[in-house]
């Protein structure tokens, strides 16, 4: 990113950052539209600032005067879950923000309640994370979907991933997504994804929060 950009980042307005170097607005306006370099005296204190190496404020710098490529980052997202035991780790690292996960004791229990006739443990469910060979029946995955609040179609199949199985998944990343502060201003898409009314109200409640502290929102109220 430029030095424009890293400024935004780290949350300072122009002034702000120019009382960082004790200097007026200029040098810094200067330095960002690429018209003076920041003096060397500058660097460090900016540096700081801005939370980065003096290195990675001078980059910025030269990206800010054309001399270097900028690259998109490129978004990164987990490995779609296949298994059984991929899909229970997967739904506790992402579907849970801001809550604490069921343990594989509560889970299993919660298996056991709702299929009336299985006898799960906590290290049944432990074998199943691991990824050890084993056969799931179908009153285990119906309880698994259960306890994990997810629609049963999600535990079905072990070869591929269903389109609302997909839709599903992009909707858990969705909602870590806002709790971890990386969206801003987007919308649930409504329950096409195999989302349980729980997990659905969840998103609406969180995305509705948001919404409300958006600075168009707000003005038009």
């Amino acid at each position: 990113m430029d030095l424009q950009l890293l400024r935004c980042d780290a949350g300072l307005s122009v002034a702000q950052a120019s009382e960082a170097i004790h200097a007026s607005r200029v040098p810094l306006s200067n330095a960002e539209s690429g018209r003076r370099r920041l003096q060397d005296a500058y660097v460090g204190p900016l540096s700081h600032a801005y939370g980065v190496t003096t290195e990675e404020l001078l980059a910025a710098q030269d990206i800010s005067f054309g001399l270097r490529r900028v690259r998109p980052p490129r978004e990164t997202r987990p490995a779609a879950p296949r298994t059984v035991g991929e899909k229970i780790n997967y739904l506790l690292e992402h579907g849970y923000a801001g809550r604490t996960p069921p343990s594989d004791e509560q889970i299993a229990q919660a298996v056991n309640e709702h299929s009336g006739t299985t006898h799960m443990t906590a290290d049944d469910i432990a074998t199943l994370r691991s990824g050890a060979p084993t056969t799931v029946s179908d009153a285990v995955r119906a309880g698994l979907a259960h306890a994990l609040q997810v629609d049963i179609a999600l535990f079905q199949d072990d070869a591929e991933l269903s389109p609302a199985a997909g839709e599903f998944l992009e909707a858990i990343r969705f909602l870590g997504s806002i709790h971890q502060g990386q969206i801003l201003g987007l919308a649930a898409r409504g329950n096409q994804a195999g989302l349980s009314a729980g997990m659905m109200a969840k998103i609406n409640e969180v995305v509705g929060e948001l919404k409300n502290k958006l600075p168009g929102e707000q003005s038009e109220q």
